[in-house]
């Protein structure tokens, strides 16, 4: 005696993909794609050739003759560094602005050396494009740092910047909005960026998805999430929306 029972197959639909983004399409620089990538409804924005091959190539050369730093134990894989960061002094004020002006020797060389300043044409194109004053920013009478300079050989884990989170008791926490940005200096195999449109919920997403005590985050955070791989060629500058 024998039996065959017969079932059908339920089949597995995935979850749709969420996203704030109104386009997935990089949008050059402009008052209004800027104010769209503030608000999240684009992933990107970028200037072509912002700086010349010349000018990339001898920022380079100043780079490799100047004392290159690291993060701490808890970056891995490692990354080297030229500057400070807020989130690497996140429970010290005094020793964060305590580094500001050696942070700067990079940038000072830039302007002396190549005759480039970086930040003063980054500053200058965004006051440009959207008719709006733009500084770096201070807490009190002392000014933050701008233009870390990072060397990745191999990637940079999940992670995201949003000063409301990086530094409740700072300056930056009343910010609305925030918008980084890179310059590749040297072409590279690989190089890209990955940008999830998945805003940060800061200290409820730490606890249920950051790998503790790294700085990235789990996978699972952003699972059904549009994103955006960006490539980069020499020279160019990209925004993007870090939050």
């Amino acid at each position: 005696m024998s039996s065959t029972a017969t079932h059908a197959e339920s089949p597995i639909v995935p979850e749709p993909m969420q996203s704030n983004w109104t386009t997935a399409a990089t949008r050059p620089v402009s008052r209004q794609n800027l104010n769209d990538l503030f608000n999240n409804r684009i992933p990107d924005v970028r200037f072509r050739r912002f700086l010349t091959p010349y000018q990339c190539q001898k920022l380079v050369e100043i780079i490799q003759s100047h004392q290159i730093g690291s993060y701490d134990e808890h970056v891995f894989p490692p990354i080297g560094s030229i500057g400070t960061t807020q989130f690497g002094n996140k429970h010290d004020k005094a020793a964060y602005f305590s580094q500001v002006a050696e942070a700067r020797s990079l940038q000072e060389r830039f302007r002396k050396e190549a005759n480039v300043d970086v930040i003063g044409l980054v500053k200058e194109l965004l006051q440009h494009s959207t008719g709006l004053p733009v500084r770096i920013a201070q807490e009190g009478d002392q000014e933050y740092f701008a233009g870390l300079v990072r060397l990745i050989d191999r990637s940079a884990l999940l992670h995201a910047d949003y000063g409301v989170y990086d530094g409740p008791d700072w300056e930056i926490s009343k910010i609305t909005a925030q918008i980084t940005w890179n310059i590749l200096l040297k072409q590279v195999e690989g190089g890209e960026s990955i940008v999830y449109d998945r805003p940060w919920e800061g200290p409820s997403d730490d606890a249920k998805f950051k790998n503790t005590p790294s700085y990235g985050y789990k996978p699972e955070v952003i699972q059904n999430r549009m994103s955006k791989s960006m490539k980069y060629e020499e020279g160019d500058l990209h925004f993007f929306n870090s939050s």
